[in-house]
């Protein structure tokens, strides 16, 4: 088993002409350079810092290039500082972890708002026959909730 910040995870697909690298330390734009700038010199390069990954292109029938493209990527590989020391960039920093993050906070909020706009409706009937100012709050309270659920999801509720 690899480690996470083995150079090895990092290929992700090796074929005869292409290898794809992709890891997350590859999203540091400081990282990415430095390995780009080596493997420039081998191979024709595409990639995205955004994403940290990288497809090099070569000659199907250079059979030593694979070897040469693992030696440059464990060179610079061992230049970097592994994930979660002060230098790299951190969860708060990284791009996937905030979306994560931030698609989390919204499916609480959506659950909570779910649940209160289900406790008001239902609070609503039962307290029709009590009392009309209750029965009003509850219409309130599941009004509020409805409206929360919608503003989490507007984006699929008004396409």
């Amino acid at each position: 088993m690899t480690r996470p910040n083995d150079h090895t995870s990092a290929f992700v697909s090796v074929l005869p002409g292409r290898i794809r690298l992709r890891h997350r330390m590859l999203r540091d734009r400081s990282r990415y350079a430095a390995l780009d700038n080596k493997l420039r010199t081998l191979v024709a390069v595409d990639g995205d810092p955004a994403i940290g990954s990288f497809l090099l292109r070569y000659d199907p029938a250079d059979t030593a290039m694979e070897a040469r493209i693992r030696a440059e990527v464990a060179a610079v590989w061992a230049t970097m500082a592994p994930v979660g020391t002060p230098d790299s960039p951190t969860a708060a920093n990284d791009p996937i972890q905030r979306l994560r993050r931030r698609a989390q906070t919204r499916s609480t909020i959506n659950r909570v708002a779910k649940v209160g706009a289900l406790a008001g409706m239902a609070g609503t009937v039962a307290t029709l026959g009590v009392s009309r100012k209750l029965h009003a709050q509850m219409g309130v309270v599941a009004i509020a909730a409805t409206l929360t659920h919608l503003a989490v999801h507007w984006r699929r509720t008004f396409r």
